[in-house]
């Protein structure tokens, strides 16, 4: 499959922590779960998923990394200086998770597909994407989003 995905440079909102993003996120998801919650402060995390290799220049000197909780074993980053999210890492670092709003185009994007730990949101949304509850619904669903991500990338 080629990508014609425009590369992009992602920051964090006061631009002290940079990076340059490559390729099409392998997923994209919303996450209601309190911990991004607490992570974003907002009311849930429009999220995209990408390789380590899919993002270059990487830039997060002035991010401070925390754990929330274990597992999963994410280690989410703010921008030591505005304190908005950065980017997040998982899988030994394998991972990012980059935050929509971290985009400047975030119309290039795909699509989010779903909507996760719903059992925990704030307000309901009103969208055709499906809604996934709880700790091993949600999971799962990511699991299964990310091998078809990477399972586009090889056919």
């Amino acid at each position: 499959m080629s990508d014609n995905f425009t590369s992009q440079e992602g920051s964090c909102s006061c631009y002290s922590n940079t990076y340059t993003i490559n390729h099409t996120p392998v997923a994209r998801f919303i996450c209601h779960c309190t911990i991004c919650q607490d992570y974003t402060g907002k009311a849930y995390n429009d999220v995209t998923v990408l390789l380590k290799s899919d993002v270059s220049e990487l830039n997060i000197n002035k991010t401070h990394f925390r754990r929330w909780k274990l597992p999963p074993n994410i280690s989410r980053g703010l921008c030591k200086y505005c304190h908005k999210p950065s980017i997040e890492m998982a899988v030994a670092g394998n991972l990012l998770l980059i935050p929509t709003d971290n985009y400047p185009d975030i119309a290039a994007l795909p699509e989010p597909t779903m909507h996760l730990f719903y059992n925990r949101r704030v307000e309901d949304i009103e969208d055709e994407l499906p809604k996934y509850e709880g700790f091993v619904q949600s999971q799962t669903m990511v699991a299964k989003a990310l091998a078809q991500g990477l399972y586009k990338r090889v056919t």
